[in-house]
């Protein structure tokens, strides 16, 4: 174990003061996030949903798919009848049900190798083309490129870890991990940063490996006690940022010492860790604010409360809809449509009889 040690240990433990800050932040809106957290089931679940469909879509699409999140809503909303005939229908499927498996089972879903395996197996579950090497470590060599005209790489970006190496780097990968986590020898998101990006160097499988990153991300992030990662898409904010993440994963793993560069250079992880930390701390602030807006929501009359659940589940509804759907007279409807516009907890969509509102 201390060779293994030896391999990562320095990577988290010089650490810069913003670094330190970042951390310290993250964990203080944590705190009050745990302390505070007391959703309605119904706003828990709507929740959820919301970040099934925004995590499945954005990270589909960083990897060069293009179905929008409404699309991606419409394959969760018909999952009896959906064939999955194309490629990008059949990645977003996978990862919403291996996402999903996330939330549902974190706390029975240790990090392992073949946990990880079985993770990559029901990510890949509906790919045809994978068929062959789904859930089995990489038999060939891959690398990270940019795809040119033919769909060809046009430009090599990174070497990743040679096939031959992949079980024994994924195994101390795997190893060190665990150790630090449970013996805690460094701060939770030091560990699951460096183990991020490790993997992403090695890229153990053919295909599938940024998806299962960021669902990786998901399930550790969880297990370490960050629970706003089922509130607020982890995804969705990377996507936002796609050319900063792509930047800080090459700007560190170009000091790590590989096959084509025994020597390396001082090895840090530094831009990456900045950039992951910076992710996180944008989801704890925002699970803040959803918070305190369902704290508001504690004010609300039942019906004012009934006409918010009945909009929390449609796209959009006009005052006729909502009061034929919650039993509330118009009238009344209309006056809590007012008081949930005022909290910012509804949007009016439209003028006139084309009038229709939806959660904010």
């Amino acid at each position: 174990m201390e060779e293994i040690r030896r391999l990562f240990d320095h990577r988290v433990t010089t650490l810069d003061p913003h670094i330190v800050a970042f951390l310290a932040a993250i964990d203080e809106a944590r705190g009050v996030f745990r302390a505070g957290l007391r959703m309605q089931p119904q706003a828990v679940a709507t929740l959820r949903k919301s970040v099934l469909i925004t995590s499945a879509g954005a990270s589909t699409r960083i990897e060069g798919a293009k179905l929008s999140d409404e699309e991606v809503r419409e394959i969760l909303q018909g999952l009896t009848i959906q064939t999955f005939a194309d490629r990008d229908s059949q990645e977003v499927q996978g990862y919403l049900e291996t996402l999903q498996n996330i939330f549902n089972s974190y706390q029975t879903l240790p990090i392992s190798e073949s946990v990880i395996k079985s993770l990559h197996k029901e990510l890949l579950k509906y790919s045809n083309k994978d068929d062959l090497h789904r859930g089995e470590y990489k038999r060939k060599e891959n690398m990270v490129g940019v795809l040119g005209k033919d769909g060809g790489v046009a430009q090599v970006i990174f070497r990743t870890t040679p096939a031959y190496l992949t079980a024994k780097e994924m195994t101390e990968l795997v190893e060190w991990t665990r150790e630090a986590l449970e013996k805690e020898r460094f701060h939770p998101l030091l560990i699951i940063a460096n183990f991020l990006i490790e993997f992403l160097k090695i890229h153990p499988f053919e295909d599938g490996n940024g998806r299962l990153s960021r669902a990786l991300a998901n399930l550790l992030l969880l297990r370490a006690g960050y629970p706003f990662m089922e509130y607020v898409s982890h995804e969705q904010r990377i996507e936002q940022r796609k050319d900063e993440y792509y930047f800080a994963l090459r700007a560190s793993q170009a000091t790590f010492r590989t096959e084509n560069n025994p020597q390396g250079s001082e090895e840090t992880i530094a831009p990456w860790l900045t950039f992951f930390l910076s992710i996180v701390k944008e989801q704890a602030v925002r699970a803040l604010e959803l918070m305190e807006k369902e704290t508001n929501e504690d004010t609300l009359s039942p019906k004012q409360l009934a006409v918010l659940a009945y909009l929390s589940s449609v796209d959009a509804a006009g005052p006729g809809e909502i009061a034929t759907a919650t039993g509330v007279l118009l009238p009344t409807v209309r006056k809590a449509l007012d008081r949930l516009m005022a909290d910012g907890a509804v949007a009016r969509m439209g003028k006139g009889r084309a009038t229709r509102y939806r959660k904010g």
